[in-house]
């Protein structure tokens, strides 16, 4: 049986891809129970940063409708399996708070701990893919993958490369204007979020559209989040989240590329950032054939036009008086800094 897994949003299934891969490295994980006792293994959060302290809960209980005798001997904080690349990374042994064991589960009861898995494996404060599992004494549970990013900083500037076979598309991103979207765009671009999405909608010489797993125009990153006003001026290269829905909130990771101004959208959407290199490429993008009107989903490229990978570069906040402009109060932020094209 094939073992099952919970992701963790859909940034954990970016991890999914190397797995089998790396579990040739060392033994399967085991399958989940099949019997009446199951443990279960539950995440709170959308994103994971490197640094902060991992919680998680482990629940053991009878899936059943009779009473049944609780198997499990071996403490919870014992039980749990870390693997980073296919490794099985050692547990340090410190104490861990435990609810107290019954003798026997009665029907459709659980009992069970949220366990601070950091101090047991301090190697989760560092950034990676991780492969979690709670397994003794003949009981296992889902394995959760997981991947700890690299810590958004609001003090720094960031600049997202786009990587497509037309050639690069650099994007310099407003953190100051746009904090929340800056942030989600970061966080799913270093989670690989992007690699390999497809640009799902062409406009040409109008503009361009990506972010959608699904491809489709229809798809999101599993969540959505509340929309940065600004009246930053919405010109050839500026970048905007594109919303998901018609209410609020309507953002999430789909990403417009402006090829040329459209002024009755500004304060309209979110400004995201700026093309600073590669326009050309994005207009080149524009004019792929496209299913036009003709069918569903409209403008769709007839050939996919990949998105490779979207890495993410971090810099000190420029602080010359040249490259900031007007922020969503007024205050500074980045201006567009030329059109790449």
């Amino acid at each position: 049986m094939r073992a099952a897994r919970t992701f963790v949003s859909l940034l954990a299934m970016l991890a999914a891809g190397g797995l089998a891969a790396a579990r040739a490295q060392g033994p399967a994980a085991p399958a989940p129970s099949e019997g009446p006792v199951k443990a279960i293994l539950e995440l709170s959060q959308q994103f994971y940063y490197a640094g902060d302290p991992f919680y998680i809960r482990v629940s053991i209980g009878n899936d059943s409708e009779q009473p049944v005798d609780n198997p499990v001997r071996t403490p919870l904080g014992k039980g749990f399996h870390l693997r980073l690349e296919g490794q099985e990374l050692p547990r340090v042994e410190t104490p861990v708070e435990e609810p107290e064991r019954p003798a026997k589960l009665a029907p459709r009861h659980f009992y069970g701990a949220v366990i601070e898995l950091s101090k047991l494996f301090p190697q989760l404060l560092e950034p990676g893919r991780y492969e979690i599992q709670w397994a003794a004494d003949g009981i296992a549970s889902n394995t959760i993958l997981v991947h700890l990013l690299q810590k958004f900083d609001p003090t720094k500037d960031y600049r997202a490369v786009l990587e497509t076979e037309h050639g690069n598309i650099v994007l310099d991103l407003f953190p100051r204007a746009s904090p929340f979207a800056v942030k989600n765009f970061v966080d799913l671009a270093r989670a690989g979020f992007y690699d390999g999405s497809i640009f799902h909608e062409v406009r040409p010489e109008r503009f361009i559209v990506g972010g959608d797993p699904t491809g489709t125009g229809a798809g999101d990153a599993g969540y959505r989040y509340p929309a940065d006003n600004s009246n930053l001026p919405t010109v050839a290269g500026t970048v905007l989240m594109k919303p998901v829905s018609p209410s609020p909130p309507a953002n999430s990771s789909q990403f417009i590329i402006l090829l040329r101004p459209e002024p009755t959208w500004t304060g309209q959407l979110t400004v995201l950032g700026q093309v600073v290199e590669g326009l050309d490429v994005a207009r080149k993008i524009s004019l792929v054939p496209s299913t036009q009107r003709s069918q569903h989903p409209f403008y769709k490229p007839l050939k996919d036009v990949v998105i490779r990978r979207v890495t993410i570069e971090e810099r000190e906040r420029e602080a010359s008086p040249e490259s900031l402009g007007p922020g969503p109060d007024g205050g500074p932020e980045q201006s567009p800094r030329g059109n790449g094209g």
